[in-house]
């Protein structure tokens, strides 16, 4: 599709308002979850280990939260760097990522709030896999014909990429699973992320 010079423009400036926009959000995201982290307001020095030890599941998934959110923000820089401007359809994939990542930071604080039962801990994996789900198709639609891409980025590298964005919401499907069997296999299966985006790194270098 060509587009005037003066929407081209327009274009670039709203890119960059959606960036700020972007950053802002996850910037806020990251600093609730940090401050609803479970602590020892009224416990003694002498049952800090009491206290680590009943909220470790719940202090657990709000680190997890907290660990889940900052890969979604780098990997949002880093696809987003590789534009040089967005579109109508492309902002609405991104504002809707940004809908999903405040309800991602509402599940994290029903973790909180209800402990690390299955519902909650499956909840906080859905939306963890939607943000990364929604984050995927924004690319794929940038990409597709390069349509809104620098043109400093190859097609290898577009290709990996669009494998590679896939390792977070593919581990958040796996963890989603496992919050049904048991919280501590709910939580070690977040390990699996490095698996997952080494599989796909390697997948996207052997298309090149």
């Amino acid at each position: 599709m060509t587009v005037s010079a003066g929407e081209l423009q327009r274009y670039k400036r709203e890119l960059r308002r959606l960036e700020t926009l972007i950053d802002s959000v996850f910037a806020l995201v990251i600093v609730l979850i940090a401050f609803d982290i479970p602590r020892p307001d009224d416990v003694g020095v002498e049952n800090i280990g009491v206290f680590i030890a009943d909220q470790l599941m719940a202090i657990g998934a709000s680190a997890i939260g907290l660990v889940v959110v900052l890969v979604y923000w780098f990997q949002s820089n880093a696809l987003l760097g590789n534009l040089v401007r967005t579109d109508g359809k492309h902002a609405s994939f991104t504002v809707f990522q940004i809908f999903l990542v405040l309800a991602y930071l509402y599940t994290v604080g029903l973790g909180t709030d209800l402990g690390a039962e299955p519902p909650v801990l499956a909840a906080q994996s859905l939306a963890a896999a939607l943000v990364g789900f929604a984050a995927a198709a924004a690319w794929w639609y940038a990409s597709k014909d390069r349509r809104l891409l620098s043109p400093d980025i190859s097609s290898n590298e577009i290709g990996a990429l669009r494998l590679r964005v896939l390792a977070e919401p593919l581990t958040a499907v796996l963890t989603l699973v496992l919050a049904f069997f048991d919280p501590l296999l709910w939580e070690l299966g977040w390990l699996a992320y490095p698996l997952f985006a080494a599989v796909l790194r390697r997948a996207g270098v052997s298309g090149d």
